[in-house]
């Protein structure tokens, strides 16, 4: 139900309604952000790169609000294994990686900013913690009226610069993990595709015969893909996702 109601929120983003009370601002410049506005910043090594967003309620009503975060692109270093993470506060709360919308809404009177409200997280703080080498990420922030979703406005933060159309479009998916692995009976991967897609997860034995194949549609951000792997063998295997565009793999260790 909960990835449901995501899925449906990001599509709700997506359309790019205009927003009837929400007004965000960047803090460190004071500048308004458009609604698909793009938020350019730049990264340091093993380091946290924060930047902060104020939400004000523009109506003449009081609204409450959440934030939804999509992972389009997570900067990852294949020679130390590590990838960017990125984490935020909204609504007195904090979340880390695996949390992509708020949990506590904030409700904000007529005319009222976060930056009023008693407390503390109650502005938007969008942090990402770079891999061990600075790289190119791409996050979207989404701000929701709870009560009409219709009511939003999304933006991106763009890390470290833009690679070209043509690298973009053949590099769809990244973030490519598998957990439990080794893995007994189940395994999820977990990837991150720039554009909601089609795509095959195909698993290949050590002599590179296909043992099993299915199906996915992937959404645009982070996706989660369920494996059963209770009818192979003990052994070493390969997942795959292939798209129109690029195909990811992963060794599988079956125990």
């Amino acid at each position: 139900m909960k990835k449901s109601l995501f899925i449906l929120i990001s599509l709700f983003c997506l359309k790019s309604f205009s927003q009837n009370s929400i007004k965000v601002t960047n803090m460190a410049s004071s500048a308004t952000v458009a609604p698909n506005a793009i938020v350019e910043a730049t990264t340091t090594a093993n380091t946290i790169t924060s930047i902060d967003f104020d939400l004000t309620n523009t109506s003449a009503s009081t609204k409450s609000y959440h934030v939804v975060r999509r992972d389009v692109v997570l900067n990852v270093v294949a020679a130390t294994s590590t990838t960017a993470n990125p984490y935020f506060c909204f609504g007195s709360q904090c979340y880390g990686n695996e949390v992509d919308s708020s949990l506590q809404a904030l409700t904000l009177t007529a005319g009222q900013s976060a930056s009023s409200v008693p407390g503390t997280y109650n502005i938007l703080t969008t942090d990402l913690a770079e891999a061990t080498a600075a790289g190119y990420s791409l996050v979207k922030y989404c701000f929701y009226n709870v009560a009409n979703h219709n009511d939003s406005l999304e933006f991106t933060i763009k890390y470290n610069g833009v690679l070209g159309v043509n690298e973009l479009s053949a590099n769809t998916l990244s973030s490519f993990e598998l957990f439990p692995n080794p893995a007994t009976d189940a395994t999820v991967i977990k990837v991150n595709s720039q554009k909601a897609t089609t795509a095959k997860v195909v698993i290949y034995n050590a002599l590179g015969a296909v043992v099993s194949e299915k199906n996915v549609n992937m959404v645009e951000g982070r996706n989660k893909i369920d494996l059963n792997v209770d009818g192979l063998g003990s052994g070493v295997y390969f997942a795959q996702i292939k798209t129109a565009n690029n195909a990811v793999t992963k060794k599988l260790i079956i125990k």
